[in-house]
This record gives C-alpha cells, sequence and structure tokens, in this order.
C-alpha cells in the first residue's frame, strides 16, 4: 500500500478515495511492519513467476491468444467453419469411444468380482459342506438383521430427541398445528 501514498499524496488521496486512505490509516499503517515480509514474498513470487515460468509458457500464450483475437474479430468464412465442425465431430467420437471404453471395463470389473464372490462361496460350501454353510450364512444373516434393527433403534431414539428438542424449542403451548399470525412477527 506504500505505492499509493507514492503515486498519490495523502491529502489528495483522502480528497478523493476516502474509503482507501481510511484502509490505509485504520489497517494497514499501524500493521506495515507485519504486512512487509508479506508483500516482499509476494512480490518475489511473481518476480520468479515472471523470470523462470513466464518465458515457458509465453509461446503457447501468445499462440492462443493471436487464434482467438484472429477468431474473434476476422469473420470466419466456410471453410474455417466446416473445419470447425469436423473438429467437433471427431472430437465427440473420441468422447464417445473414451466412454464406451470406460463403461466395459467397469462392468468388466463387476462381472468378475460377482464371480469372484460366486467362487469363494463355492469353495466355502464344498470344504464346509452345506449344513455347516446354512448355519453360517444363517448366523451371518442374523448377525446383519439385529444390527440393522439396532440401528433403526438408535436412529429412532435419536429422532425422539430431536422432536423433543424442536418441542422445547418451540416453547410452552405451542402445538404441532400452530402457526404464528401477522401481528406475531
Amino acid at each position: 500500500m506504500d505505492f499509493l501514498q507514492n503515486l498519490l499524496p495523502m491529502d489528495l488521496l483522502q480528497d478523493y478515495l476516502p474509503q482507501a486512505a481510511r484502509f490505509y490509516n485504520n489497517y494497514y499503517y499501524p500493521y506495515r511492519t507485519y504486512l512487509a515480509p508479506i508483500w516482499r514474498t509476494l512480490y518475489l513470487t511473481q518476480s520468479y513467476f515472471y523470470r523462470y515460468i513466464f518465458p515457458t509458457l509465453y509461446p503457447l500464450y501468445a499462440l492462443c491468444n493471436n487464434a482467438l483475437q484472429s477468431l474473434s474479430s476476422d469473420t470466419p468464412d466456410i471453410l474455417t467453419l466446416v473445419g470447425l465442425a469436423v473438429v467437433l465431430l471427431i472430437s465427440f467420437k473420441a468422447l464417445d469411444y473414451m466412454r464406451k471404453t470406460i463403461i466395459a471395463w467397469i462392468a468388466l470389473a463387476i462381472r468378475l468380482g460377482m464371480w469372484l464372490v460366486v467362487g469363494f462361496v463355492g469353495v466355502y460350501v464344498w470344504q464346509r459342506g452345506v449344513e455347516q454353510s446354512v448355519e453360517d450364512f444363517g448366523w451371518v444373516w442374523g448377525l446383519l438383521a439385529g444390527l440393522g434393527e439396532e440401528g433403526e433403534r438408535i436412529g429412532g431414539r435419536k429422532a425422539q430427541g430431536r422432536e423433543r428438542d424442536a418441542r422445547r424449542m418451540r416453547g410452552p403451548g405451542a402445538g404441532p398445528g400452530k402457526r404464528r399470525t401477522r401481528g406475531a412477527w
């Protein structure tokens, strides 16, 4: 913010930009010793960017900028529009091919997972026997059903607690159907 003082005298800054002068006096001036390292770091970071990174990216930036400028200012001819349509058509076909490929791989993984589960269940039944496997399956089914019932019980208790808190927050005598009238606001 010292650059504001260097560009404009403080009296001119207060006359024409009172919010900026108030910001400078209230927030920057008392804390400038703490903010100076931040400004220095930002300046050095910007300097590093323009010295090392920007020269490698500038040719790409210039190419895109020139292309966009020529596209926005010149009237396109029919050949340019046809070329753009061909490029869009090819890119849409490539994206469709990629989508189909991804869906095929996901379907293959799901199918493979299902066959692995069927294989593991078959090996388990073969090693344990049918009767013991049915007992084990019943035990697992009962465990999962018990966990579901316990979850419903805990969820019901939490819902009752929330309803009780809502009634308490509404105040005494406020029933579930009571609405505010015009004077209550």
